[in-house]
């Protein structure tokens, strides 16, 4: 059983800058590049997702929740003050089928195959087995579509080693379809979704037993 937490954590810079970040468990499919030196940017910190070619229908797992009593999130950088940020703080879990390739300049490229964004919006005990449906193919004209689903770019791109070594952003150009081939997949498991340095200290994640259903 893994339990990620939201809470403030102090941290020394290059061993010289001691600073105080708001830090949001999680766990995912890749690697983080060590050492790390600074704070800027931290998804080209990590290599995200791993080679992977099934499809399969569902994300399945245990999970229990207990969130922070925060109407509003807070942003800490641990370089600037820390501010208020509109919006409840929910864990989420992520899961992006996708079809990557490279172009001959290092560029990683991918269409979206298969999508999963949850967001847990309420207070739980123990929920086992949770089954939560993969979707396929352009979900935009969905009715349960929200704008969080879509493509991950700017500051939420995810990065990823190219064939020359370099950690690049995996730059999504479009949806695919359930026909499509898959190349890779990310999945990802957070105490809170606001992004880098934003959430709720309090939030808690507990998840078990992750795996997908076919």
């Amino acid at each position: 059983c893994a339990r990620m937490d939201t809470r403030m954590e102090s941290v020394k810079v290059l061993g010289i800058v001691d600073i105080t970040v708001l830090a949001a468990g999680s766990m995912f499919l890749g690697e983080v590049h060590e050492p790390i030196k600074g704070t800027k940017n931290p998804q080209k910190m990590l290599n995200s997702g791993i080679p992977f070619t099934k499809k399969p229908i569902a994300v399945q797992f245990d999970y229990k929740v207990n969130m922070s009593d925060r109407e509003k999130r807070i942003r800490a950088t641990g370089f600037s003050r820390i501010t208020d940020v509109e919006g409840k703080d929910f864990p989420e879990v992520n899961l992006f089928l996708q079809k990557r390739w490279e172009d001959k300049d290092g560029n990683i490229y991918a269409k979206r195959i298969g999508t999963l964004v949850i967001r847990m919006d309420e207070n739980t005990d123990w929920v086992n087995d949770a089954n939560f449906t993969i979707l396929y193919g352009d979900i935009t004209k969905r009715s349960d579509y929200k704008e969080y689903m879509g493509f991950q770019l700017g500051e939420s791109a995810r990065y990823s080693l190219n064939s020359k070594g370099k950690n690049v952003p995996v730059q999504e150009i479009g949806w695919g379809t359930e026909d499509d081939e898959v190349t890779h997949m990310i999945l990802e498991f957070c105490s809170s979704h606001g992004g880098s340095y934003i959430g709720s200290p309090g939030n808690t994640f507990w998840v078990d037993n992750i795996r997908l259903g076919y």
